[in-house]
C-alpha cells in the first residue's frame, strides 16, 4: 500500500529558545495515497522537516562538489547546521570550520564529538569562507552572510537553506551571478529563494539558472568543472517532505 506525507503547517518561532521551547512548529499528515484517508499526524516541531533538509545537503554535497573538497564551513549553527554536518559526514571525512554570532563553540564541540570530526572555531564568516572548500549557510536570513572577495580563490559550492520567505536573502547578488547557480526547483528559488535578490536586482534570469539539483543527481546537467562559484539554494520541496514522512511512517508501522 503507497503512502503519501505532507506538512499541514511548518513555522519558525525563533524566541521560543527564550522560553525553552521547540523553535518551530510543524505537524505531518500521512494519508493513504490511494484512498486519502488519514493514517497518522506528527507533531514534528521542525524535527523531520529539519532532517529531510540536511538529506538535502548532502545530495548537494555528494553532486556538486569534488572529493578533494574536505574542509566545510557552517555559518549559522543551530538545529539545521547539526543535520547539514550529520548529513555531510555520510558523503565524505572532512575538516569543520563553525562560525556563527552565537553557538558556534558548542556546535562545534558537540558535533566534533558525535562525528568524530575535527572542528575549529572561525572568528568571523570572512574568515571561514577563506579556509573553507565547502560552505552550507542556515541562518534566520535576515540579511547576506558572505561576500565574494572572501571566497577561496580555488573554487567553493555554497549550499544555502536560510531564504524560504520573499523576505530572507543570505547570498549576494553579485555572488549569485558569478557562479554556477543550481536551485532544488527553480519556480520555487525565484520567489521565496536566493534566486529572488538576483533576479530582482537585474543581474540574473531564469535563464541563468544552470541546473536544478535533480537534474545533476540524474546526469543530465554537469556539477563541478573546475576552479568555480557553485551556489545550490535550498528551499524545500514536497517531494522531500512526501519522503521524510514516508520514511517516519514506515518505522512507527515496524514498532
Amino acid at each position: 500500500m503507497l503512502w503519501y506525507a505532507m506538512p499541514q503547517a511548518c513555522v519558525s518561532f525563533y524566541k521560543n529558545l527564550e522560553k525553552n521551547l521547540p523553535p518551530g512548529s510543524g505537524i505531518f499528515i500521512v494519508v493513504n495515497a490511494t484512498t486519502g484517508a488519514p493514517l497518522g499526524v506528527f507533531q514534528e516541531n521542525r524535527f523531520m522537516t529539519d532532517l529531510r533538509t540536511g538529506a538535502a545537503g548532502a545530495v548537494a554535497m555528494k553532486y556538486c562538489t569534488s572529493p578533494d573538497q574536505d574542509v566545510v564551513g557552517f555559518i549559522g549553527c543551530g538545529a539545521i547546521a547539526k543535520n547539514m554536518a550529520r548529513a555531510a559526514a555520510t558523503v565524505r571525512p572532512y575538516k569543520g570550520v563553525a562560525y556563527a554570532i552565537d553557538g558556534a563553540d558548542e556546535f562545534a564541540k558537540e558535533m566534533s564529538k558525535e562525528l568524530g570530526v575535527s572542528f575549529e572555531v572561525a572568528s568571523s564568516a570572512q574568515e571561514l569562507c577563506g579556509k573553507s572548500d565547502v560552505i552550507y549557510t542556515q541562518t534566520p536570513g535576515g540579511s547576506t552572510v558572505l561576500e565574494k572577495d572572501w571566497l577561496n580563490p580555488k573554487g567553493v559550492t555554497i549550499i544555502a537553506s536560510g531564504s524560504d520567505q520573499p523576505t530572507k536573502c543570505e547570498i549576494p547578488p553579485n555572488v549569485l551571478a558569478a557562479s554556477k547557480y543550481i536551485s532544488d526547483l527553480t519556480k520555487q528559488t525565484s520567489k521565496v529563494g536566493e534566486l529572488r535578490s538576483a533576479l530582482a536586482a537585474g543581474v540574473m534570469t531564469e535563464k541563468d539558472v544552470h541546473a536544478e539539483l535533480g537534474e545533476v543527481v540524474n546526469g543530465d546537467k554537469a556539477g563541478r568543472e573546475g576552479n568555480e562559484i557553485i551556489v545550490v539554494d535550498l528551499t524545500g520541496t514536497g517531494a522531500q517532505d512526501a519522503a521524510i514522512g514516508q520514511v517516519a511512517w514506515d518505522k512507527l508501522s515496524q514498532l
